[in-house]
């Protein structure tokens, strides 16, 4: 099914990419290049994805790890994609990026913003294993994390992100441009900043329905659905908070990928992010665990009455 996961993020920019092009106007300039690049892609994804259902596959051995025959299928896509998105993106024109949100503008304040990111990140990891623990009366689970920051093979994984982020962009881009770009501010303008973000990670969680029932785990869906939204509000606090100080889509989408490859590496999982096992008692250790970015929805920037990045 991670055919099917991986094309699902690319749904959110090209509903907002076909609604542009279907009120475009005479005068409006669009990075068609891009946007093409991104319709053709998810176009490719969605019938590799179906043929998936009807023709299985035996997974296939890459580099000592075995990965859906199917799911390798889409990666072809989305790299060639990813490459292809960047260059049209970068000719099209300062002036067509600037009015569709892709400007690269506040490079600074991204890269700090990114960095606290990750830094978070990596607080909340430990401090979910610590409250396990505590609940346990072990440490167990914290020994076995520290331990694995000391791992030369999950050193060397972490160090290979930056460079893999280029190959697999268009998938993040995907789905941040529909949520940071477009929807934060209709949400936003409609119940005001702070509410409008948090019902922004509520849809965001929604959204993830599909995947919490029968992709992340088939058995423990209700438990699996809870902390999603749990994390989507959180994500969406933080992700938003940085789009609003920069302006600049590149940011969350950055964050968006390192949050989703980071975890898997650190937890073990590897590239896989299916069959998990969640019990009830993981939802309010996600609930403290992400108080890190929550806490972010009291900055001064959701005060401004204007829904509008701060570029």
């Amino acid at each position: 099914l991670t055919a099917f996961a991986n094309t699902q993020m690319m749904y959110p920019a090209c509903v907002v990419i076909l609604g542009k092009l279907l009120a475009k106007k005479e005068d409006d300039k669009l990075p068609m290049g891009g946007y093409i690049t991104i319709l053709v892609t998810t176009g490719i994804m969605m019938l590799i994805s179906l043929v998936s259902v009807f023709v299985p596959h035996d997974p296939v051995n890459v580099l000592g790890q075995n990965i859906g025959f199917w799911n390798l299928m889409t990666q072809y896509p989305i790299m060639i994609g990813s490459i292809v998105l960047l260059v049209l993106f970068w000719t099209c024109g300062k002036e067509k990026r600037a009015k569709n949100g892709l400007a690269l503008c506040n490079i600074k304040s991204g890269i700090v913003l990114i960095l606290v990111f990750v830094a978070l990140l990596v607080g909340r990891i430990f401090i979910g294993v610590f409250i396990e623990d505590l609940i346990s009366g072990t440490h167990n689970s914290l020994d076995q994390l520290l331990s694995k920051f000391t791992n030369i093979g999950l050193l060397i994984n972490l160090a290979f992100l930056p460079f893999n982020f280029f190959f697999v962009i268009i998938a993040f881009f995907g789905e941040e441009y529909g949520w940071r770009y477009f929807l934060q501010p209709v949400m936003q303008n409609k119940f005001g900043k702070r509410l409008g973000v948090i019902l922004l990670g509520l849809v965001w969680a929604v959204w993830h329905l599909d995947a919490d029932f029968m992709y992340y785990t088939v058995k423990d869906g209700p438990q699996m659905f809870a902390v999603q939204i749990v994390t989507c509000v959180a994500m969406a606090i933080f992700f938003g908070y940085a789009y609003m100080k920069t302006g600049n889509i590149w940011v969350p989408v950055v964050m968006h990928y390192l949050n989703n490859n980071i975890i898997p590496l650190v937890s073990g999982q590897g590239s896989s992010v299916t069959e998990q096992s969640i019990s009830w008692s993981h939802v309010p250790v996600a609930a403290v665990s992400f108080i890190v970015f929550i806490l972010f929805i009291f900055m001064p920037v959701f005060n401004s009455k204007s829904a509008k990045a701060n570029k």
